[in-house]
């Protein structure tokens, strides 16, 4: 098996992964922080605050099991939760994002990142600098 590290554009828009992120991360983004994980999917950008998805907890490891527990049927999201991207609060504010609490019935700790200009705050640009405030780890 090749360890190589790879590049391209599949890559190179993804933070670097690790094992586990930093202790003090306890905001984890399924599917990882890649701009194209991070931007409005259609249902999001619904909401009345638009906003993606994210789970505060200890470790990127719980997430992605949380996320497998409450969506068991859920083929696709159970293979996007190996990656998942760690921040916390006080980076995704510094990115020019906020957070604010969605919890739900299954995840009492779902949370939502929003822009304050709304989906438009949702750029390629403004998606670059919020990937920047994330790790990905993998293997979950």
């Amino acid at each position: 098996m090749d360890d190589a590290p790879r590049s391209g554009p599949e890559t190179a828009a993804l933070p670097p992964a690790s094992a586990e992120p930093a202790a003090d991360r306890d905001i984890h983004r399924i599917g990882g922080a890649s701009i194209e994980n991070l931007r409005l999917k259609p249902q999001e950008l619904t909401l009345d605050v638009p906003g993606i998805s994210v789970l505060r907890c200890a470790t990127p490891g719980e997430a992605a099991r949380q996320m497998r527990v409450a969506f068991p049927k859920a083929r696709r999201l159970h293979e996007a939760s190996r990656t998942v991207g760690s921040s916390n609060e006080a980076m995704i504010r510094s990115a020019g994002f906020a957070i604010m609490p969605a919890p739900s019935r299954t995840l009492p700790n779902h949370f939502r990142i929003v822009h304050p200009d709304g989906a438009a705050g949702f750029s390629d640009a403004n998606l670059a600098r919020l990937a920047a405030v994330f790790v990905n780890s993998t293997e979950h």
